[in-house]
């Protein structure tokens, strides 16, 4: 029989005999039976013989271990007794015995909410020797020194040692301590913990409750140790325990963090399974740990920590530790893949329970921790703060579920002015030509101020990086001089010269039929632009060109018929270069000619790249010999940076040092983009100043001009947009999120993947706004790790359909893969399209060098785009 048909049974026969029920317990045994409790009042005067007949009716082959039928009186003097559940305690033996998860797996860090304080984290390993006191110690020093009030607990009561780590093991009185706080609770007392507790220091709001001393009464009371039972029955004194650490002190614990005992002992089990809102696991990866550690974890997953509302898994994390020292970086590579590889194992049954959150990244719940000696060989923790790094990660995981103080209630009430900030908006997803705002959002770094350096020809960059972005910059300043050579199609406008994939076909016929080379065309499509957009009286061409300027130039047709007439030219090459020399002495100041559009300037198909190229090359070659003879003009050419590194011409090395590869190097100016772009929309700017005004000058302030914002203002600015920390996802920063999903396997960053990460988070933000109101932020963060998805594919769509069509097949290749990372040997056949692939971001080696290559990897940026998962996640 079942706990219900065994409970259903009893209600039978006490209703049959007429006797109240005040109280019904049914438990099964650990091992073996049932544990029953019945009270009633109605029990007085019956002999235990008598009570027995009328509740175990129908029950006599019922195997039964502890039987209480009792009156109130009797209940008094009768202890504890066990609680009434089909139980799933959270001890080893039932935790390992869990074949299935919840249906829904949701950890702390998914949540939008702030939980309850304290945040508890369990330290554990199966093993010894690994450091995992040492890791909370140093945990717990890092979160004190960030301003957060910090409890350490030493549950390894077995070899206690915390205390003595901190330095303070001398000031252990012989009966304080944690195991003579726990066992006056089980005997229902109410012990002062206050006076059980360590201060470890004067300036910081750190403590310890040490396990107590190790003498012969401390040996002889852990004998009374018995988590077994606690929760078992109606008193728990480990949840009374954290219960009054966390709500009965003199001081209110951000973080309790437990020192767990290593293996399987009888405490640990509650510790990781019940108590723990994060469980950090520290292991290193020996195959003598896989299984032990793999099965742990499968317990985790399966468990509901003592959190109710709403129901949580403990949340788990990883470091692995001590990671050998090694000259050899293949060595350090193979622990860092075989750890990975383990977790995602352990992990990759989780998919069906995270429908709708963010799939977990092992590398993000993931920390490794170097063998360093002078930690490994010190009597306690060091306080120099340089020691402390190696831990930081973990303080962060932790900070991670705390409220900070950016995330505090904002001072205007959101719920006003919420819709119409979302509504006017405008993070304008399209390229730059396209993008209507561009100066008023546009970001100048160090390295796009000398990219429009005059003395700099050349700006090489990947598509989305901004290239576009300065061409329009220096054409549409005011203050600057500019003359469109070349512009993509969009930026066309009426500008005749400017020739088409289709025309470019034709000047390739042209050019053979009168054996001429495309430097000839550059020369005339420069004196063009020059003479078409001049301003004021025209310089005039040699006689020998000014009777074909005569006819008019209205179509792609006329400009066809023109280059074709001055290519027929004798030393057509020689005239042109007067010609342009003449603009040149005509003009009064500097000015740039722009050149822009070359890579969709030919067509996309095999033979378009090699007209393409071998115009390119041409070009650049000749402004290598034109440079010198000019004195106003300068050129600026805009050229992706793998058509560069294909490109082949003599004195290519002339350009060295005298170009700039667009990247972005750092962080904050990256965000300025989506800042200053936030700020055109005058209600969110009027938001940032409403609370600039009642939080006092400084936080916000920047008098209404946004070009010259600080790294501060940015974080400020950001935090008000889309707030710090990134709720619902492993990262605890919402900076570091976006720079990490949005990066390629080059590490590259584009302010169009940015851009378009926003549109889409703020679009969802509006859908969702209308359901449920989120107050903290405009856009809550979780609506970028809803749109991520969306800005994969457009991506990883411009990559394929814009730039590379020739990976089309790799692609292919790698949806049928289905996981990354994976194994070089399943894309073997592919040879070029992986060096390609390499080259522009799409992969990443993950395992081996560049010579032999074992694993290769997809960026989350493309990931979701291909279609395709982390390893293990189904």
């Amino acid at each position: 029989m079942n706990y219900s048909e065994i409970k259903d049974k009893i209600e039978q026969n006490m209703s049959a005999a007429h006797v109240k029920i005040e109280d019904l317990r049914i438990q099964q045994d650990q091992y073996m039976g049932w544990r029953i409790v019945v009270i009633s009042s109605d029990f007085a005067g019956k002999a235990q013989s008598e009570r027995q007949k009328i509740v175990l009716d129908g029950l006599e082959s019922l195997t039964i271990q502890w039987l209480d039928l009792l009156t109130p009186q009797e209940q008094k003097w009768a202890g504890s007794l066990p609680l009434d559940a089909p139980l799933d305690l959270p001890l080893w033996p039932e935790a390992l015995a869990r074949r299935s998860h919840p249906e829904t797996v949701m950890f702390a860090s998914d949540l939008e909410d702030d939980l309850e304080r304290p945040i508890i984290a369990t330290f554990y390993s199966l093993r010894g020797g690994v450091g995992r006191s040492t890791a909370l110690a140093y945990t717990a020093r890092i979160l004190a020194n960030h301003g957060r009030t910090v409890l350490c607990v030493d549950m390894d009561l077995e070899a206690p040692g915390l205390a003595a780590l901190f330095g303070k093991e001398n000031e252990i009185q012989p009966e304080q301590g944690l195991i003579f706080s726990l066992l006056s609770l089980d005997q229902g007392e109410h012990p002062d913990l206050q006076n059980q507790i360590i201060r470890i220091s004067e300036t910081e709001e750190l403590y310890c409750l040490p396990a107590g001393l190790p003498n012969a009464n401390y040996a002889r009371l852990l004998n009374f140790i018995d988590p077994e039972a606690w929760y078992r029955e109606d008193r728990n004194p480990l949840r009374d325990l954290i219960k009054i650490l966390s709500t009965e002190l003199s001081f209110k614990p951000d973080v309790i963090l437990l020192d767990a005992r290593t293996g399987i002992t009888p405490l640990n089990g509650p510790l990781l399974f019940d108590l723990a809102d994060l469980a950090i696991i520290v292991f290193f990866p020996h195959p003598q740990t896989q299984i032990g550690t793999g099965a742990l974890v499968q317990a985790l997953l399966a468990s509901r920590n003592r959190r109710t509302d709403p129901k949580l898994t403990p949340d788990p994390r990883f470091i692995v530790s001590p990671v050998p020292a090694s000259q050899a970086p293949e060595v350090i590579e193979r622990y860092h893949h075989r750890s990975l590889d383990w977790i995602n194992n352990w992990l990759k049954s989780l998919s069906d329970q995270r429908l709708g959150l963010e799939p977990i990244m092992e590398s993000e719940i993931t920390h490794f921790i170097p063998y360093r000696e002078t930690i490994a060989t010190s009597d306690k923790i060091l306080e120099t703060p340089e020691y402390w790094r190696d831990f930081e990660p973990v303080a962060e995981w932790i900070e991670g579920l705390l409220p900070m103080a950016s995330e505090q209630p904002l001072p205007v009430n959101l719920s006003q002015y919420k819709a119409k900030i979302l509504q006017d908006l405008e993070f304008s997803a399209s390229s730059a030509e396209y993008q209507s705002n561009l100066l008023e959002t546009f970001v100048e770094t160090d390295l796009v101020e000398r990219a429009m350096q005059p003395n700099i020809p050349l700006v090489l960059g990947r598509k989305g990086t901004g290239k576009t972005a300065i061409f329009r910059r220096l054409l549409e300043d005011d203050q600057q001089h500019s003359i469109v050579i070349l512009a993509p199609n969009p930026l066309k406008n009426n500008r005749l010269w400017v020739f088409t994939a289709e025309s470019s076909k034709v000047i390739d016929q042209q050019l053979k039929k009168y054996q001429k080379s495309w430097r000839e065309f550059w020369l005339i499509q420069m004196c063009l632009a020059c003479y078409l957009s001049w301003e004021g009286e025209k310089p005039q061409p040699n006689e020998d060109l000014g009777d074909l300027l005569s006819t008019p130039l209205n179509t792609e047709l006329d400009l066809s018929n023109w280059i074709e007439s001055f290519l027929q030219k004798p030393k057509c090459g020689i005239l042109m270069k007067d010609w342009l020399m003449r603009f040149d002495r005509a003009a009064s100041d500097r000015t740039f000619l722009l050149i822009d559009g070359l890579d969709t300037g030919f067509g996309s198909g095999k033979p378009e790249q090699a007209l393409r190229t071998k115009s390119i090359a041409d070009l650049l070659s000749l402004i290598n010999d034109l440079e010198h003879d000019l004195t106003h003009f300068k050129f600026k050419v805009m050229l992706r940076e793998d058509i560069w590194r294909r490109l082949q011409f003599e004195n290519k090395s002339h350009f060295f040092g005298r170009s700039v590869t667009l990247q972005w190097s750092e962080s904050v100016d990256f965000f300025k983009v989506i800042v200053k772009t936030a700020l055109q929309a005058n209600t969110f700017k009027t938001l940032v100043q409403s609370i600039q005004g009642q939080q006092g000058q400084g936080r916000f302030l920047f008098h209404g001009d946004d070009s010259n914002l600080t790294e501060q203002q940015v974080r400020n600015i950001w935090n008000v947009l889309v707030g710090e920390r990134m709720r619902g996802g492993k990262s605890a920063f919402t900076r570091n999120w976006v720079w990490k999903r949005i990066a390629d396997g080059s590490n590259n960053h584009s302010p169009r993947a940015l851009l378009q990460l926003f549109k889409q988070g703020q679009e969802w933000e509006m859908r969702e706004n209308e359901k449920k109101f989120y107050g903290k932020t405009v856009i809550r963060p979780k609506a970028l790790i809803a749109s991520l998805e969306e800005v994969s594919k457009q991506t990883l769509d411009a990559l394929i359909n814009e730039e590379f069509p020739d990976l089309t097949n790799l692609v292919d290749q790698l949806r049928k893969i289905g996981r990354s990372p994976f194994k070089a040997s399943e894309v073997e056949n592919l040879k070029d399209e992986l060096n390609l692939a390499m080259e522009v971001g799409l992969l990443s080696i993950y395992e081996g060098t560049n010579d032999e290559v074992e694993r290769y990897k997809v960026p989350d940026l493309y990931l979701s785009g291909i279609g395709m998962t982390r390893k293990g996640q189904a």
